[in-house]
């Protein structure tokens, strides 16, 4: 009994010593296994307007930052959305989970936050991004705002790079041609520029696709008035190539396709690096400075990592990086230029000083914003839609006035009835919210001002055309000249 007791007293502490071993070795392993990186990596979300070599080249710059590994970011997943529904759509869906929305101009943020779609930054409760964001950002370059802020005091929106907007010309495609060099919009709008059927001296972006050309057309539509401003835009339209966006309008005159393209001013900056006969030009006392936003979605899912990146963009090293060659932005602190890097451009420091010195026109954001959707696609159903039309409505106006087959008293009064504009702009501002909500009127209205447009250059057309029948094929000439009347007591009665 004394042996078997003694037999089982080893085993027993044999199991134990075993078992301490066992969990001993089990506990080394662990502690010494390296973690996954993936299982703690943040990979936040930003809508944005800008090309993949702006986001690149900020988020290679952010990543090296102890801020962007203190707050586990690994990655940045840029989605891009170029229309208004599509960037609501991504941020309204909080399975999108997207943290920050980034570039494309007030009037686009403006619509965000009244569509509720943007997060504020309390200075309480946000305090230290707040802060940051703040302190970085002048309240104001050039007579433009740069931060919007909320009734309570939050921040709703930063500028983070600053923009003027012109036209980039083609010293060589204008000499080719006997073309002059412009320097105010309305030149844009003259028979000089309009050159053969097949030749366009011009190229102008859609507006539902570029935000940069829809600034455009709402700094013309204010700086001369809403009938004078929509006979430029479409006189200026039928002298051009229409382009699905900033990128073809400018790549239009960097390869000499046309001699003149709207541009945004880095988009000048690049077209000049590419092809040394391009200049920018900025319209003297016609342009304005423009803030490019950054905000926080309402949907945002990693606050931290949000918060650092929009931290980081703000301070000088961030805000250099818009000076990269290739993107060739402007900062919207001037500190970015006096960082090690900043110094490397001399050339965009002067740009920079220069864009401030410009007197602009008095360009009220508000009206903007509030009637932003129906001046987009007004112009995309009138002038783009029906653009070969209009074309040729044109090309034969200024073809007869060079033949002396009209005179110029005549040509100016078809000019008249080309330019009239089938709404008003209390209608714009009236039907703006119901046309961005209400698919069944946005639908009814596309239809109209396609309808008005054709009907217009129809009539025109028809007018200089000599035979019975017109561009509506068997529609007698007694209608088209009931519709030019309408059209000249429509304007009367504005006047």
């Amino acid at each position: 009994m004394k042996i078997k007791k003694t037999v089982i007293l080893v085993f027993l502490i044999a199991s134990l010593l075993a078992g301490s071993a066992v969990f001993m070795i089990s506990a080394e392993v662990d502690t010494t296994t390296p973690s996954n990186p993936e299982l703690n990596a943040v990979n936040f979300v930003v809508v944005t307007r800008h090309d993949t070599t702006l986001t690149n080249a900020f988020e290679a710059a952010f990543l090296a930052t102890p801020e962007a590994a203190a707050a586990g970011v690994t990655s940045i997943d840029f989605r891009s959305a170029t229309t208004d529904d599509g960037w609501k759509k991504l941020l309204e869906d909080p399975s999108k989970s997207v943290d920050l929305a980034w570039g494309g101009g007030p009037a686009l943020f403006n619509t965000m936050d009244n569509w509720g779609l943007l997060k504020h930054i309390d200075p309480v409760t946000d305090a230290a991004l707040f802060v940051a964001i703040n302190d970085s950002v002048p309240a104001e370059l050039a007579g433009a705002s740069m931060k919007s802020f909320a009734p309570d005091g939050s921040l709703i929106w930063a500028a983070n790079a600053i923009s003027s907007f012109g036209f980039t010309v083609n010293h060589e495609f204008l000499d080719t041609h006997a073309l002059p060099v412009p320097t105010v919009w309305e030149e844009l709008a003259s028979p000089v520029y309009y050159i053969s059927p097949s030749v366009r001296a011009i190229s102008m972006g859609d507006p539902p696709l570029t935000t940069s050309n829809t600034r455009i057309y709402q700094i013309i539509l204010q700086a001369f008035g809403w009938e004078e401003g929509w006979s430029i835009l479409t006189r200026m339209g039928a002298n051009s190539g229409m382009y699905t966006g900033s990128v073809a309008t400018r790549a239009a005159v960097v390869s000499g396709e046309v001699g003149i393209a709207m541009t945004i001013d880095f988009y000048g900056i690049i077209a000049m690096g590419e092809n040394p006969d391009c200049e920018y030009i900025i319209p003297e006392g016609q342009s304005i400075v423009n803030g490019d936003p950054i905000a926080m979605g309402i949907n945002v899912d990693d606050y931290a990592a949000a918060a650092a990146f929009l931290t980081y963009v703000n301070t000088p090293e961030g805000q250099s990086v818009w000076l990269t060659p290739g993107i060739d932005r402007l900062p919207v602190n001037e500190s970015a230029f006096h960082t090690p890097y900043g110094q490397n451009f001399p050339d965009s420091y002067t740009l920079f000083n220069e864009t401030l010195a410009n007197i602009g026109i008095d360009f009220n954001e508000t009206l903007a914003t509030a009637n932003l959707d129906t001046t987009i696609y007004y112009f995309h159903n009138t002038i783009t839609q029906p653009h070969t039309l209009l074309r040729n409505t044109w090309g034969e106006m200024v073809t007869q006035l060079r033949d002396g087959d009209i005179n110029i008293t005549y040509f100016n009064e078809l000019v008249e009835d080309l330019g009239v504009p089938g709404m008003t702009l209390q209608e714009s501002l009236d039907w703006n919210t119901q046309y961005q909500t209400d698919a069944g009127f946005s639908s009814t209205k596309d239809g109209e001002w396609r309808t008005f447009a054709q009907t217009k250059y129809n009539t025109i057309l028809g007018m200089l055309t000599p035979e019975d029948t017109n561009a509506f094929g068997m529609i007698p000439v007694f209608i088209t000249s009931i519709f030019v009347a309408t059209m000249v007591l429509i304007r009367k009665k504005k006047k």
